[in-house]
């Protein structure tokens, strides 16, 4: 392995902020605190107003790059953040998301290096809906076979040189271009996954309108269609956990009716 590689940190960290531009303090703050140094931060906005950036101040020290975007979409800014990294493995975090543990990248490192530098790492996360606690959940094949898909890019680290192999972040895809990266990682015939059931990172939940959550959806057939076909798609739908959506639904529905 020649110099410039080894002296490439492990992780670039990418810190998209398009919203809750208050949080971000919260972000910064578990990745300065973590005991592994191997890490550069890489901070995207998509607002130049210094007031925006206020909570950005006692880091500004330690993000190596604060760009801004003129762009909000999501696959846009994700592909800005790759072309902008130098680790090994790019992470995602968005305004008030955090790691949970100062040990993260620590443990990160070590599995990495054990597991011969896997093309994604997929971590268990914590799905968080506004009327029901807090469930985690541990992603793996069979999960993914089952119906399940990841429900926030937070869990996941990417190899960088796998990504830009895969030509980058699809740009069709507004919401979900990270799971449409990991369908094609998983159709490699030489893909190197690891599943962990730790829970590393969590995030504030942010309720999001109804047309954001019904695109999501559509988002995620398309992605399964484009990827495995038709049959896949079917069975898929036919498979997936609709109760909880209604479920969700009628809680949605009964506070907007019964509760202050």
């Amino acid at each position: 392995m020649d110099k410039e590689n080894i002296d490439k940190p492990i992780v670039s960290i990418v810190v998209l902020l398009n919203d809750f531009f208050h949080l971000a303090s919260l972000t910064l703050k578990s990745i300065v605190d973590q005991s592994e140094k191997s890490y550069e931060i890489i901070v995207i906005s998509t607002s130049n107003q210094k007031r925006s950036h206020v909570m950005l101040k006692p880091y500004m020290d330690k993000i190596k790059t604060l760009e801004y975007s003129k762009e909000t979409s999501l696959p846009i800014l994700m592909n800005k953040g790759l072309n902008l990294s130098q680790g090994k493995y790019i992470h995602f975090l968005f305004s008030g998301d955090v790691l949970v543990s100062k040990y993260v990248l620590s443990y990160l490192k070590d599995l990495i290096i054990e597991k011969k530098y896997p093309q994604l790492i997929s971590c268990a996360f914590l799905r968080r809906d506004e009327f029901l606690s807090p469930e985690a959940i541990g992603f793996s094949f069979d999960y993914f076979k089952r119906g399940k898909i990841p429900m926030n890019i937070q869990s996941c680290w990417f190899s960088i040189e796998t990504v830009q192999k895969l030509n980058n972040f699809n740009p069709r895809y507004k919401v979900q271009p990270g799971f449409d990266m990991i369908c094609r990682i998983f159709l490699k015939k030489d893909k190197r996954v690891i599943f962990s059931n730790r829970v590393l990172t969590d995030y504030q939940f942010k309720k999001r309108p109804s047309k954001l959550v019904l695109l999501k959806a559509f988002e995620n057939l398309k992605i399964i269609y484009k990827n495995f076909g038709l049959f896949k798609t079917i069975y898929w739908w036919a498979i997936h956990d609709h109760f909880r959506m209604l479920k969700l639904f009628m809680l949605s529905l009964k506070r907007a009716f019964w509760r202050p």
